[in-house]
C-alpha cells in the first residue's frame, strides 16, 4: 500500500472501524452493501465526513441506485488491503510499499474472487498468426 494512504488510515482509527464495519456486513446479491449508520465509539453525525474521505482516498466506494433503493457502498481493493495491513502491523508502524506490490496484491485478491476462463491463448507473435492464418 502507498504509504501515504496507509498512514492516513493509521492516524483516524475511525476511518478503521467504518471499513471493518462494511467488511463485516453481508453484501446483497450484487455485491453492494447498504450504508453503516451505528458504528460504537463513532457519533452518526461524524459518518458522512468519513465516508467522504474513504471515498476520496479510494478506500470504498459507493453507486448511486435508484430513488428508492438510495446509495450503496463497496470496500476496494485498496480497503481490504488497508485492513489487512494494519492487521498484520499491528498498526504499530507504516511499511513502506511499492505500487507495483499494491497492484499485485490486488490482483491476486481479486482472482480469489473470481476465476476467468480463457478459451483460448493469446498469441502476440507475427508469425503464429500467419501459420494460423494458412
Amino acid at each position: 500500500m502507498i504509504n501515504y494512504e496507509l498512514s492516513q488510515l493509521q492516524d483516524n482509527p475511525e476511518w478503521l472501524d467504518v471499513l471493518r464495519a462494511y467488511s463485516e456486513s453481508t453484501p446483497d446479491e450484487q455485491g453492494r452493501l447498504t450504508r453503516v449508520h451505528d458504528i460504537e465509539g463513532i457519533a452518526e453525525e461524524h459518518l458522512p465526513r468519513i465516508h467522504g474521505k474513504l471515498i476520496a482516498f479510494g478506500f470504498l466506494d459507493f453507486e448511486l441506485a435508484d430513488r428508492h433503493e438510495g446509495v450503496f457502498y463497496q470496500l476496494t481493493s485498496l480497503g481490504r488491503q488497508g485492513l489487512i495491513r494494519l492487521r498484520d502491523t499491528g498498526a504499530d508502524t507504516v511499511e513502506e510499499t511499492s505500487a507495483d506490490e499494491i497492484v499485485a496484491e490486488s490482483d491476486e485478491a481479486e482472482a480469489e474472487e473470481t476465476t476467468t476462463l480463457l478459451e483460448e491463448p493469446v498469441t502476440t507473435d507475427e508469425s503464429a498468426r500467419e501459420s494460423e492464418a494458412a
